[in-house]
């Protein structure tokens, strides 16, 4: 079982519902040495994805949860996304964009330490470990996902 940082049970309250169903899947479905980190801090800006998974050989994964359903998108480009909501139109940050710029803050910090980036050869200045990011769609099934055109800026990879 994974070890989530802060425990589960301290964060519940302030989770969305599709992060509290993500949060329990990663307990029970990811090995004993997976650490996962909910609505950790990062950068001068305090940013944060929504989970920071880190693995000791398959490296880092930054996540973003959106509980968004497909109805409710009314528009999106690499910049934003236009939501249809009850208090009416709202437009927000791309969840890809946003935990992109996450992703890079992180990185940035972890290579300022000499211990953690490759000394020599193609990687020289780079981590000693793969990274990426992606968001997560939790009220979207994938063949959903696959019949609109979100994939014009949320490629299917990183979804």
């Amino acid at each position: 079982m994974a070890k989530l940082i802060p425990s589960l049970n301290s964060c519940l309250r302030r989770m969305q519902a599709g992060e509290r169903r993500f949060a329990r899947r990663l307990e029970s479905h990811l090995e004993d040495d997976y650490l996962c980190w909910y609505e950790l801090p990062v950068g001068k800006r305090q940013r944060y994805a929504d989970f920071i998974i880190l693995h000791p050989r398959r490296g880092l994964l930054l996540l973003e949860i959106k509980d968004w359903k497909l109805e409710t998108i009314q528009k999106m480009d690499k910049v934003s996304a236009t939501l249809i909501t009850e208090q009416g139109i709202k437009v927000v940050s791309n969840p890809l964009e946003q935990v992109r710029q996450v992703s890079y803050q992180l990185v940035n910090r972890l290579e300022s330490d000499p211990q953690l980036i490759a000394p020599s050869g193609r990687y020289r200045g780079k981590l000693l470990f793969p990274y990426g990011y992606g968001v997560v769609l939790s009220n979207i099934l994938r063949r959903q996902f696959d019949e609109t055109d979100l994939q014009e800026v949320l490629p299917p990879h990183q979804v």
